[in-house]
């Protein structure tokens, strides 16, 4: 009897600490680790769709056969994005790690024709039946004609001297004040004098200013990893600094690109820049050899 309570005891004793054990594996969060994937797509080529983890802000791209690998998590947010097909998010689960290869089905974008517009006004070749139907307004009926000077008229009056000064000529030169007209058509069409800059456009500006406190080197070493240039580029480590001042680009371009929107598009200008980066000094060792 005594016996059996004591192995009893072993038995509890034993399950108490692998449930201990499995409640705190639970517990503690899952590091990043590599997960393989593959993409799927009705009768459309796979290679080099660009594969982003928004989490963790590393990248990869897909091979011929639509195969990728991607360190990330459970939790972690995928974006899948190709010029043929629907930009698509997924968020990992516990279960995808478990899934020797995980399928990603993405759809083909449909690139639809612009609408085709059939008015009254549809021209018939006549020019005598196409204007008549077309509707004609009294554009200049908002401006002033009093305003509108002609300068010819008080030079060439019975009683005024003819002179040459500059006061008797429009300022264009002719004998009509088109700047007058301007004004007219200003006040027609409700434009403001000395009107605010678009809110915007000041945005922009200042955005552009920020940007260009700042090299392009250091823009992407705050936006990508180590790793990203390691793994997704497949540039060496001493070749990183060299191929940024490779990658560079202008600010005002730089501005577009480093919009949040925009960040798929960047990832693809470095990958292309990266190919071609390693194509030349390829090249160029292949001339010193010769050498």
């Amino acid at each position: 009897m005594v016996k059996k309570k004591k192995i009893m005891g072993k038995i509890s004793f034993v399950l108490l600490l692998l449930f201990s054990q499995f409640f705190f594996s639970q517990n503690i969060p899952r590091e990043r680790e590599v997960i393989r994937g593959r993409i799927i797509a009705d009768s459309m080529e796979v290679a080099e769709i660009t594969i982003f983890n928004v989490s963790s802000n590393i990248g990869a791209i897909s091979d011929v056969d639509g195969r990728f690998s991607i360190t990330a998590k459970a939790k972690d947010t995928l974006y899948f994005q190709g010029l043929s097909f629907v930009s698509q998010k997924y968020v990992l689960t516990e279960k995808d790690f478990w899934t020797e290869e995980l399928e990603i089905r993405l759809k083909v974008k449909i690139n639809e024709l612009d609408e085709v517009v059939v008015t009254p006004y549809t021209l018939t070749g006549d020019l005598e039946v196409d204007t008549k139907k077309i509707k004609t307004y009294g554009g200049f009926s908002g401006i002033d004609m009093n305003v509108t000077k002609n300068y010819g008229d008080e030079r060439f009056n019975k009683g005024n001297k003819i002179t040459t000064s500059p006061d008797h000529f429009a300022p264009n030169g002719s004998n009509i004040d088109f700047l007058a007209i301007g004004r007219g058509i200003g006040r027609l069409l409700g434009i403001k004098k000395n009107s605010k800059k678009n809110a915007s456009l000041v945005l922009e500006e200042r955005r552009l200013r920020d940007i260009q406190s700042k090299s392009f080197a250091e823009h992407i070493n705050e936006r990508f990893s180590h790793h990203f240039f390691i793994s997704t580029l497949k540039i060496k480590n001493e070749e990183i600094v060299p191929f940024l001042a490779y990658a560079e680009m202008s600010s005002y371009d730089l501005v577009e690109f480093l919009k949040v929107e925009n960040e798929l598009k960047l990832i693809e200008y470095l990958i292309d820049k990266s190919k071609a980066f390693k194509k030349e000094n390829e090249e160029l060792l292949h001339l010193s050899d010769e050498k």
